[in-house]
C-alpha cells in the first residue's frame, strides 16, 4: 500500500496535467500513488494521462461537477496513510513530498502541515502568495475569523484518519477549499513547513481569476454555516464571528459593486448589516448599491444562494482503473 496518495483533479488541462503528474513522480520521496481525477473533460486528458508509464499512476472519469466532487472521488478511491491534493495547474518540486512527510511523522500531534505558494505569472514573475503573519502553526479555528491562515489545497498533506468523517462540499464551486479548511481546524493542528513550497502557476481560467466573485460569497456563507450550524460558536465569540462574516458579505457586495450588478451588492449588503448593525460603513455600502443603474444590472434577478449542510455523492459506481 501506498503511504501518500496525491490527487490530481483536472478539467480540460491536457496540456498542464501532464507537468502536474510529473512533478510527482519525480518526487524524492516515491513512496505514493497519483490519482488524476478527470472532471469530465472534454479534451485528450485521458489519452495523455493513460500514456505515461508510471503504474503508480491511476486514472479515473466522472461527470463534471467540479473541483469538490473529485477530490472526494480521489479521497474515496485513496489508499495512502496521508493525502494530498494537487491542482492540475499547480506543481511540486522535487524535495517537496519528502520534507513534508518528514515533519509530520516527527510531529505525531500534527494531522495535516502546510507550506508557502510561490505565483508564477504568465510573464515569469514569482512573488510568495502570502506574508509572514499568516503563516503559523496550531489550532488555526479562530484564526479563520481573524486574518485567515495562509492555505492552498496544493500545498498541505493531510493525515487520511481525518476525512473518515468530513468531505469537500460538492454544492460550492469556489470557496470550497476554504470551508474544508476552517471545518477540518476543529479536528487537528496545522502545522507550517517554511523550508520547501509549491509552485502556482496563474492563468487567465484559474477558477479564483473568474471574474464574478462568487468563492467571495460562499467564503461568507460556509463562515456563517460552520458558526452557527456546524458547532463554530464553541471555538470563537459571538462578536468575533458576526463582524468576521459580516466583513466577508461587505466585501462580495463590493466586488458585485464593481461590476455593476445591483440586485447582488444591495441584497449582500443587507446581509451584512444584518448581521454586523453597528458597522455604519456598510449603511454607505447599500446606498451607493441603491445608485447603481437598474439597467445595466447583468443579474437583475440574482438571489444569494441557499446553503445547505455540506454534501457529498457516491462513487462506489466509479470501478478501480
Amino acid at each position: 500500500m501506498p503511504n501518500v496518495s496525491v490527487i490530481i483533479p483536472t478539467y480540460n488541462r491536457s496540456g498542464l496535467v501532464t507537468e502536474a503528474v510529473e512533478s510527482v513522480l519525480n518526487q524524492t520521496y516515491s513512496d505514493l500513488e497519483v490519482l488524476v481525477i478527470d472532471d469530465g473533460s472534454t479534451d485528450d486528458t485521458r489519452t495523455v494521462v493513460e500514456q505515461m508509464q508510471d503504474s503508480r499512476v491511476k486514472y479515473y472519469y466522472k461527470n463534471n461537477s467540479g473541483p469538490a466532487a473529485a477530490r472526494n472521488l480521489g479521497l474515496d478511491k485513496s489508499k495512502g496513510q496521508y493525502i494530498s491534493f494537487l491542482d492540475s495547474d499547480d506543481l511540486w518540486p522535487p524535495e517537496y513530498l519528502e520534507t513534508i512527510i518528514d515533519q509530520l511523522d516527527k510531529n505525531k500531534d500534527y494531522n495535516a502541515t502546510y507550506t508557502r505558494v510561490i505565483c508564477i505569472q504568465q510573464d515569469g514573475t514569482k512573488a510568495d502568495m502570502s506574508t509572514d503573519k499568516r503563516y503559523k502553526s496550531g489550532w488555526m479555528t479562530k484564526a479563520f475569523f481573524e486574518t485567515a491562515p495562509s492555505l492552498f489545497p496544493s500545498a498541505i498533506c493531510f493525515s487520511k484518519s481525518l476525512f473518515n468523517d468530513i468531505f469537500w462540499d460538492e454544492q460550492l464551486i469556489g470557496g470550497e477549499d476554504y470551508d474544508i479548511f476552517v471545518r477540518t481546524s476543529v479536528k487537528t493542528k496545522f502545522l507550517f513547513v517554511p523550508n520547501t513550497s509549491i509552485i502556482k502557476r496563474w492563468r487567465p481560467d484559474n477558477l479564483s481569476s473568474n471574474p464574478l466573485p462568487m468563492g467571495t460569497v460562499n467564503g461568507a456563507q460556509t463562515l456563517e454555516r460552520f458558526y452557527f450550524n456546524l458547532g463554530g460558536d464553541k471555538f470563537v465569540s459571538r462578536k468575533t464571528a458576526t463582524s468576521k462574516i459580516s466583513h466577508r458579505y461587505r466585501k462580495a457586495s463590493r466586488e458585485f459593486r464593481k461590476l455593476g450588478n445591483r440586485r447582488a451588492a444591495i441584497l449582500l449588503a443587507k446581509k451584512a448589516i444584518q448581521l454586523y448593525p453597528l458597522d455604519f460603513r456598510l449603511y454607505a455600502d447599500l446606498v451607493t448599491a441603491y445608485l447603481l443603474s437598474k439597467k445595466s444590472d447583468s443579474l437583475p434577478n440574482w438571489q444569494l444562494p441557499v446553503i445547505s449542510p455540506p454534501v457529498c455523492s457516491s462513487y462506489d459506481n466509479i470501478p478501480d482503473p
